[in-house]
This record gives C-alpha cells, sequence and structure tokens, in this order.
C-alpha cells in the first residue's frame, strides 16, 4: 500500500503538470492576451512551487536545499497575479501597465532577504531549516507568517476589483450570460476558503507542530483552485469595453459631472422615445455603444443619464422593458399560440436564464405562472 507521503507527491505531481500545460494554453491563447498570460506565468510558477514540494516530501530536496526559500518567496506572487488578473480583465485595454510592478516589491524584498540571509548560506545550515525540532532563526519566521497577511490584503483587493468588473459589464451590456460573471465570484469565494485553509495550517503547525505538516493542506487546495481558474480563464470570453469613466459605477461619481440637467433631460427623453417607439431593447445584443451611437450621444453621458435619471444601471435599464414587453404579449391573445420562453426571447432575452430572472424580480413570480392567472382570470370573466 502507498504511503502517505507518495499518493501526495503524485497528486503534487499530477497538479503541476495540469498547471504547465494550462499555462502553455494560456499563453497561446488570443483572448484577453495579457491578463492570461499574467495567469500563464503564475501557472508554471505554481507548478515549480508544487515539485519542490514533492522534493521536499521525497527527500530529494537534500540534494539542492537551497530551493526551499523558494516557498516563502513565491507565495508573495500568487495573490498579486491573481489580484491583477481580474484588475486587467476589468480595465478591457489588454495592456500591461508599468505601475503593476509595484505589487512584486513584497516579492522583491523577500528575495532580498534570501539572497543575504539564506541562499549563500552553508548547505548544513540550510538543511537544518528541514529539521522539524529545530527552531529557525526569527527573521525566517517572519518571513514565512506574513505570507498569510499577504493574502489576505490581496483577497479583499480582488473582491473589489470583481466587484468593479461586474458593475462595469452591467453598465455596458444588456444580456451578460455569455460573459459568465459568477466566475468572478466563484473564483473569489475558492481564494477565501484557501486562505482559511492557510490559517488552519498554520494554526495546527502551532499547537501541534511542524512535524504534522499541515502545509500541504495547503498546496492542495491551491492546486484545486488554480486548476480551476485555468480552466474557467480559458472558456472565458474576451470583452469589449467602450470608452466609458473608469470610475466607480454609482451615481455619485457624476455629482461633478458637467453635463447640464436640462441636457440630461433632453437624452433622458430621446431615449425613452426611442425605446417605446423603435424597440431596440429586442436586439439580445444590444449595448451601451450601440444605443449612444443611435441617439448621437456620448457613451459616458448616457450612462450618466440612465444611472442618474432612472436609478438603474444599463443592464437592469433594458431588462425592465424587455420585461415589460413580455408582460404586454403576455397578455395580448393574439400570443397564445407562442411558447413562454418564445415570447422571452422575441422580447430580446437571450436565455431561459436571463428571462426567468428579470421577469421573477419585477413581478414576484414565473412567466408561466403569470400567464397562468391571466388565462385564468379570463375565464372567470367570460
Amino acid at each position: 500500500m502507498l504511503e502517505y507521503s507518495n499518493i501526495i507527491s503524485y497528486i503534487f505531481i499530477i497538479g503541476a503538470a495540469q498547471g504547465l500545460l494550462l499555462g502553455v494554453f494560456l499563453f497561446k491563447k488570443d483572448e484577453n492576451r495579457v491578463a492570461n498570460r499574467l495567469l500563464a506565468v503564475l501557472m508554471v510558477i505554481f507548478a515549480l512551487d508544487l515539485l519542490n514540494s514533492v522534493a521536499f516530501l521525497t527527500g530529494a530536496i537534500n540534494n539542492f536545499p537551497w530551493t526551499i526559500g523558494l516557498s516563502n518567496t513565491f507565495p508573495y506572487l500568487y495573490g498579486p497575479f491573481i489580484y491583477l488578473y481580474v484588475k486587467i480583465l476589468r480595465e478591457g485595454d489588454d495592456k500591461f501597465h508599468h505601475g503593476y510592478l509595484l505589487h512584486a516589491i513584497p516579492f522583491i524584498i523577500v528575495t532580498l532577504y534570501g539572497l543575504f540571509f539564506f541562499y549563500f548560506e552553508s548547505i548544513e545550515y540550510q538543511l537544518s531549516l528541514l529539521d522539524f525540532y529545530t527552531d529557525p532563526p526569527w527573521h525566517i519566521k517572519l518571513v514565512g507568517n506574513l505570507i498569510p497577511v499577504s493574502g489576505v490584503i490581496y483577497i479583499f483587493l480582488t473582491m473589489w476589483e470583481a466587484n468593479r468588473y461586474n458593475q462595469k459589464i452591467k453598465q455596458t451590456f444588456s444580456n451578460i450570460e455569455k460573459i459568465k460573471l459568477s466566475w468572478a465570484k466563484h473564483f473569489v469565494f475558492g481564494a477565501i476558503l484557501v486562505w482559511l485553509i492557510v490559517f488552519l495550517a498554520y494554526l495546527l503547525n502551532y499547537l501541534l507542530g511542524e512535524e504534522t505538516q499541515a502545509n500541504l493542506l495547503i498546496y492542495i487546495a491551491i492546486t484545486i483552485l488554480l486548476y480551476n481558474l485555468g480552466i474557467k480563464a480559458l472558456n472565458q470570453p474576451e470583452v469589449h469595453f467602450e470608452p466609458i469613466s473608469d470610475q466607480e459605477d454609482k451615481p455619485e461619481r457624476y455629482k461633478k459631472s458637467g453635463l447640464a440637467d436640462e441636457i440630461a433631460e433632453e437624452i433622458l427623453l430621446s431615449l425613452e422615445n426611442l425605446m417605446q417607439k423603435e424597440k431596440p431593447y429586442i436586439n439580445s445584443k444590444l449595448s451601451l455603444n450601440d444605443l449612444a451611437g443611435v441617439l448621437a450621444v456620448s457613451t459616458h453621458n448616457l450612462s450618466e443619464v440612465i444611472n442618474t435619471k432612472t436609478g438603474k444601471n444599463f443592464y437592469d435599464y433594458i431588462n425592465s422593458y424587455r420585461h415589460n414587453e413580455v408582460v404586454r404579449m403576455l397578455e395580448d391573445s393574439s400570443y397564445d399560440h407562442f411558447s413562454i420562453l418564445a415570447i422571452g426571447l422575441e422580447a430580446g432575452f437571450s436565455s431561459k436564464s436571463a428571462y426567468y430572472k428579470a421577469f421573477r424580480k419585477y413581478t414576484g413570480t414565473t412567466p408561466s405562472k403569470f400567464k397562468e392567472e391571466l388565462l385564468e382570470n379570463r375565464r372567470i370573466a367570460s
């Protein structure tokens, strides 16, 4: 029967192979090029970290103990890379700005520390750090203990960016199902779970001793997280944002706007006339840029008008009209030969899930139940 350490080693080897393979696929992907290449580099780094753990479990690390330092430096890249991946997706310009390098400062500091206090020390000293019963110097402990702190900081930063990304999507598109907003939310929750496991591992090491090898739980959790993230990234379509203001998508951002109130009212009137007469919302691919082009106004001004004058974002504003169109068609007996789903698609919804979700939001029931009540009321009235 295989020993526990051998089983874990095989899992890590498989995880490293998957990470390298995903890294290659992500690097070659044309969509979201910069974001995916950043994630590809992260996959390769993590694969190397996993292989280093395999060397530790099998004892091969005794031949090159200096690689122990990598286990305390690579983790300072995980949080920044994941945060920047989401940030670049949100900004939508597919560029790597030099300011992003500031997030590598903790990694650089820890690497410099290693150069002065670890990498060029004797092999005996490096091997002594593998002994669970030897208390390492306080500064080495500090470097390891600051890893969860870095993780928590970047979890909050990533949550913030993911929320801004979701808001920006809803300010730009009227149908968002193919963009799969849920990936960001699920990923952030997964990252939170990983860092909870990190804290649990540190707590177990503190209470029961390093010989418990609780840190292996961390690598198992991150293997699952990054593998899922890589798969999601491969399936994530490229989202092209039009140049809207890069501020928080809330009405408060328009308080200092140069758009006069009377001009805003004129744009709103033109917009509502267009929506009622031309029904552009029945186009399931309608975007903010499309509507702004028809009205001959900037996307920023149109977004401002919708936000401040209706209290809705673009996504909710368009879907409120689609909902009203569905209600009109359901109430019109000439559409009785249409299926419930066909009516939703005719009104501009791109999927059953989006259709039912919006209908329930505005009506409090499903289209099917709404139709049943209408038919019942007609029967009673007749």
